[in-house]
């Protein structure tokens, strides 16, 4: 996708290249250059359960120390450092 911009009579060298980057901003150029550069896989059901029920985990075991009286903080700084030992009951 080429942006073209010519320049209008009495135009400066300033109000052109101004033009030019609001043009080139909108197109999607770059962002389309730096998705093309730096690929990612999509992740496969496997990954995605795995993501999801770490969420999940992290979410249980912080509303539970939430309801004990702990900050947010607290808990989940504590539920990142043993989120592979806590137990999530799933659906009740």
């Amino acid at each position: 996708m080429r942006v073209k911009v010519k320049r209008k009579h009495g135009e400066s060298q300033n109000q052109l290249l101004r033009r030019f980057l609001e043009r080139f901003n909108r197109s999607g150029v770059v962002n389309e250059v730096r998705n093309k550069m730096y690929r990612t896989k999509k992740p496969n059901e496997r990954a995605k359960k795995e993501a999801r029920l770490y969420r999940l985990k992290l979410q249980y075991f912080i509303n539970q120390k939430m309801k004990e009286g702990w900050s947010f903080e607290k808990a989940y700084e504590l539920a990142k450092k043993y989120v592979s030992e806590i137990k999530y009951p799933g659906r009740e």
